[in-house]
């Protein structure tokens, strides 16, 4: 598996370099934070390794890099508008580093960073329906962890926790269920195929896990 500065490197490597090296830095300071539980280094270390599983079925791989990158670049749960911030976050990159407004990478990373902040497709709502765009590969990506052995998934509950410390255990406990239970009420929780095949039956399983363990 490629690194994450070789994944950024390949992610940027048409643009200003030093630009480039600046903002990588900045990437590993903010995905660093204390804060941080689980949308940290090692989350986004996790999600590049699957997506160097599917990256051949990408219709923009670049794309879709820069949108994993920048997705989580500041993280606040206590926020609303953290997916705005990101893409503004992104849209001063792009500037700095020389990435045209123009361009088809320009416009597929935003129109991907605003993708990630719906969470949900008819492919995801529809029984039986995949999806084969990059949009629904960024989103499985995401939920990839919900499919991990359970020794993992029991340390992502656990990090995820973390996050949300300022809640009392009452409600967080309401707030946890009330996201699982809308995992168990969708028909998929992974809208391509290759993510559904491989993590569904595993993630339904430790959500409804999780969901015996809080109730």
């Amino acid at each position: 598996m490629a690194s994450l500065e070789d994944s950024w490197k390949e992610a940027t490597e048409d643009f200003d370099t030093s630009v480039c090296d600046s903002w990588f830095e900045r990437l590993k300071e903010m995905y660093s934070e204390e804060k941080r539980t689980y949308h940290n280094l090692d989350s986004l270390c996790e999600k590049l390794s699957h997506y160097y599983e599917i990256k051949d079925n990408l219709k923009n791989p670049k794309a879709l890099l820069l949108a994993l990158f920048f997705q989580n670049f500041e993280y606040d749960p206590k926020a609303l508008d953290g997916e705005d911030k990101n893409l503004e976050h992104f849209n001063t990159f792009a500037e700095e580093a020389g990435i045209s407004n123009d361009s088809e990478l320009h416009s597929e990373t935003c129109a991907l960073l605003k993708a990630a902040a719906t969470h949900s497709t008819e492919a995801h709502k529809v029984g039986g329906a995949f999806g084969g765009e990059d949009a629904h590969y960024l989103l499985d990506l995401d939920m990839a962890v919900l499919g991990a052995e359970p020794e993992r998934y029991a340390e992502y509950r656990e990090r995820i926790r973390g996050e949300y410390s300022f809640l009392s255990e009452p409600m967080y406990t309401a707030l946890r269920l009330k996201v699982l239970q809308n995992f168990v009420q969708i028909p998929n929780i992974f809208a391509t195929k290759e993510f559904r095949d491989k993590f569904e039956e595993q993630a339904r399983q430790n959500i409804q896990d999780e969901v015996e363990l809080l109730s």
